[in-house]
Formats: structure tokens, sequence, C-alpha cells
């Protein structure tokens, strides 16, 4: 008896030094690549990243008025990136925000419903990548000012922000505020305004659709419609919608916004 107590306190002692190894192997393998504005050119190192992506690129933004920066975001949406930009109440009216020229090429729009500032400064790309900092995405951030931008690759700090950008993009946007927006960026296009209305139904069978249907309907880039088509060939077709979920880059405000839109995804 004292034999079989010993060995299972053996045995509870070697599982949690396991796990203990895991977790630190994991925070090793994280690191934080650190640019200084004036130093390092921490422009060059966000549009790296930008278009590195191939899934999404979700930024919250205090100041945008950088349009070398605004740019690549363009090309990323024009390759299927899903580029979501959340801003200060500010940047509607601001003379130099690119929020209008971002959202004249495309790219989703929603406005704080912060009365004083939202004063966030960053972007996960891919839930690979976080960049953030007292750097704003402006011209004088990276020529004037001395500023700091970080590149964080640790999966438990981007799943953080992660789920601080779903809460801000669902629960903490105004639609009077973005609608104005929209109607400064395209006042000759009023039917481009997001639609608060309930869309028309579309059905997606993610078991049998292709992977053009899946970049269209979807609204996706072809290296994430393969991924769909990989995954579902390596575990013999989907057992629920959430499965998409375990392929990196989608993320659960895919589901939502597909919610929103009147996508059912079926299998």
């Amino acid at each position: 008896m004292h034999y079989l107590k010993r060995n299972i306190k053996y045995g509870i002692f070697a599982f949690f030094i396991i796990i203990l190894s895991i977790t630190v192997s994991i925070s090793t393998l994280a690191k934080t690549e650190v640019y200084f504005s004036l130093y390092d050119n921490p422009r060059k190192e966000i549009i790296k990243s930008i278009n590195q992506a191939e899934a999404f690129i979700n930024i919250a933004m205090y100041i945008f008025t950088d349009r070398d920066i605004a740019l690549p975001l363009v090309k990323a949406q024009e390759r299927g990136v899903k580029v979501r930009l959340y801003l200060d109440q500010e940047q509607t009216v601001y003379l130099y925000s690119q929020s209008r020229f971002l959202v004249q090429r495309g790219i989703k729009t929603r406005i704080s419903t912060n009365n004083y500032i939202m004063h966030n400064k960053f972007a996960i790309i891919d839930n690979r990548i976080l960049l953030t900092g007292s750097y704003n995405w402006t011209f004088s951030a990276n020529h004037r000012n001395d500023e700091n931008l970080m590149v964080i690759n640790d999966p438990v700090v981007i799943s953080r922000y992660q789920n601080y950008f779903e809460k801000l993009w669902f629960n903490k946007y105004s639609r009077q505020r973005t609608q104005a927006l929209y109607e400064k960026a395209k006042p000759n296009l009023l039917n481009s305004l997001p639609s608060y209305a309930k869309p028309e139904p579309q059905i997606i069978n993610i078991n049998t659709v292709s992977k053009k249907e899946l970049v269209k309907m979807l609204k996706i880039s072809e290296p994430l419609a393969q991924k769909i088509i990989n995954r579902k060939n390596e575990i013999n077709c989907f057992k629920k919608p959430d499965d998409l979920l375990q392929i990196p880059g989608f993320t659960n405000i895919d589901l939502r916004e597909w919610e929103e839109e009147g996508i059912k995804i079926t299998i």
C-alpha cells in the first residue's frame, strides 16, 4: 500500500514537472522585438508585418494619418486579408486621418463609443504577431517624435489583445459615428454604408464548398481558403462549424461577423 501511494505521488509530481516544462518552453520561445523612432524606423517593421499577413489584420489606433501605412493595408485587403480598423471618434473628422481613404477602398472601419479618448495603439496579425507601444500610425511618430514599437509573438499575450479587440469591435463601437464616417467618405454612395437590417441568409457547407466559393462567399484570402480544404481532408470532414477555429487565422470574430452578415456555416 505504501509503495502504491509513493508511486502515485511520484506520478503526480512528474506530471506537474512536465506541465511546467511545457509552459517554460513556450515562454522561452516567445520573444519581443523593440523599435524606437528616429533610430530604428518602426514604420518599416509595421509595413513588413502587414505585407506578410495572410488571414486578418485587426487594428485599434488612436491616430492614423500615415498614407505609407494605409496603402499596404489596401493591398492586403485586395488579396483577401480581412482588415478591421477601430478608431477614436476624432478620426471621423480629423483633417489628415486616413479613415476616409480606407473606407473608400473597402476597409471595414468602426468608431469608438468612448466620449473621451480611445487611446489604444495596437494591431494583431494572423494571431501570430502583435504590434503595440506608444507609436501612433503617423508621419510624426516615425520622423519627429520619440516613440516605441514592440513586436510580440507570445500566444498568451496575443490572445488577450484579440479578446479585447473583439469586445471593442462588437460592444464598444458607435453606429452613429461610424455612419457619419461612411457618409463623409462616400457621400454619393450611401448604399455602401454598413447595413443594420437583417440580411438574406446564405448557407455554406464547409465540407462540400470549393476553394473558389470559400474565397467569394466568406471574403477570405486564397491561402486561408486552402487551409480550410487541407484541414477538412486531414480530419475527414468537419464535425461542427466551430472546428474552423482550430485553423490558424480564424477567430471568434469571423464567426460573429458571418452571423451578422447572414452567413450560416453548416456541415
